[in-house]
């Protein structure tokens, strides 16, 4: 399963949004063996850069227990109480269409 989440740090709060998002991610890392992929991007330009998770799961289990853990529900109720982002974040699943991955 992949997923593209692109979330909309407020004005001068994406370096905070990608602290958040790089310690979930070392957490995921650790903990979640069903998810694949977690990796996030920075918009190049703009005061408030959007920002893009790139991510994909074993299965819905593993999906679901990504989106039901702690940590997960802990850095959404951060993001709220801190007032981190402009925009809710936006959820894209996505199939592959073409193109290549690694020429590795």
């Amino acid at each position: 399963i992949d997923i593209i989440a692109i979330i909309t740090p407020a004005p001068g709060k994406a370096d905070r949004v990608v602290e958040l998002l790089n310690e979930t991610a070392a957490w995921v890392k650790e903990n979640e063996p069903g998810t694949l992929k977690y990796h996030l991007q920075r918009e190049t330009s703009g005061e408030s850069p959007q920002l893009i998770m790139i991510e994909t799961y074993k299965d819905k289990a593993a999906l679901g227990a990504h989106g039901s853990s702690a940590k997960f529900k802990a850095l959404g109720a951060t993001m709220k109480s801190e007032s981190l982002t402009s925009a809710p974040m936006k959820v894209i699943f996505t199939n592959e269409a073409g193109g290549f991955a690694s020429r590795l």
